[in-house]
């Protein structure tokens, strides 16, 4: 089992100090979406990777000029710089020996950067936006088949994560933009794709989020979901938004862990203390031996 740090953990954002603190207390660490662009910012982890082995999460390295990674999008610049975003991804994961690359699915309207993290901004965009769900779902699945091309060539491991739906996400009229959210939806997307190389990264705080939302069984997420499930985000939260929160020997999934663990897991507790992450860290290492 190989357990990584997500950097959105960490209360620096500088990637350099996250890099040192990494070293100094022997973290494994998956670059994510919570660092800002900085023309050096790549440097620490060239430097590193010989003491520090790395996963890439969706909107890393940032771009100069911010924008909604969405590969589900209907505009062209928005498509297109997504799809060029991940290609840098994938390109980076070969570069510093990164097993794989995971992407956020994505979203069946065009999103604005201050909407990320707000559902009730994207509920009521989504009310008046009168999104084509069925064409962003075949947009994000031609898409996937094109990174997937690309990351076999790299010997890069392509993974999908599962989108969190809250009930300030839905519209009146019970649509909502967000893909990959249901389980039968992230099935069939998989049978749709048929491209074996690519894989689920299961978020479990988004699962517990989505199952209070759509009143389904939330161990359906592992129970029907296990043949596609090849990393695994953790933290806990309430069923009700997705607070990353710490888990503990408590938390729905624990009991699934050692059926996983031949795979990459992921700590996304968000801006813990180095004291806090080591303890989620032994949690996870206690509960597997």
């Amino acid at each position: 089992m190989s357990c990584y740090i997500s950097t959105g953990c960490f209360q620096t954002k500088d990637l350099k100090e996250i890099v040192a603190l990494a070293c100094k207390h022997d973290f494994d660490l998956e670059l994510s979406s919570s660092l800002s662009f900085s023309p050096a910012m790549l440097e620490p982890i060239f430097h590193s990777k010989t003491k520090v082995d790395y996963l890439i999460h969706n909107y890393f390295p940032p771009p100069a000029v911010p924008f909604v990674l969405n590969l589900a999008s209907s505009d062209p610049d928005t498509h297109s710089r997504s799809v060029n975003l991940c290609l840098e991804a994938i390109k980076l994961c070969a570069d510093i020996g990164a097993p794989c690359y995971s992407v956020h699915a994505g979203f069946a309207m065009e999103m604005e950067l201050g909407m990320l993290g707000k559902p009730h901004l994207q509920k009521s965009a989504c009310s008046t936006a009168k999104a084509d769900r069925e064409k962003a779902y075949q947009t994000f699945v031609e898409s996937i088949r094109k990174l997937a091309k690309y990351a076999a060539e790299k010997q890069v491991s392509l993974l999908v994560e599962n989108n969190v739906l809250a009930v300030e996400n839905i519209a009146s009229d019970g649509t909502f933009p967000l893909l990959l959210a249901d389980v039968d939806e992230i099935k069939g997307f998989f049978k749709d794709l048929r491209c074996s190389e690519v894989a689920l990264l299961l978020d479990v705080g988004h699962a517990k989020v989505c199952a209070e939302t759509l009143q389904i069984n939330l161990q359906s997420y592992f129970d029907e979901l296990e043949p596609f499930i090849r990393c695994l985000h953790l933290s806990d939260n309430d069923g009700r938004r997705d607070s990353n929160h710490p888990f503990s020997t408590r938390s729905w999934f624990v009991p699934y862990l050692k059926k996983f663990e031949h795979i990459p897991m992921v700590i996304e507790v968000y801006n813990c203390t180095i004291a806090e992450t080591l303890e989620q860290r032994d949690l996870i290492m206690n509960l597997l031996n």
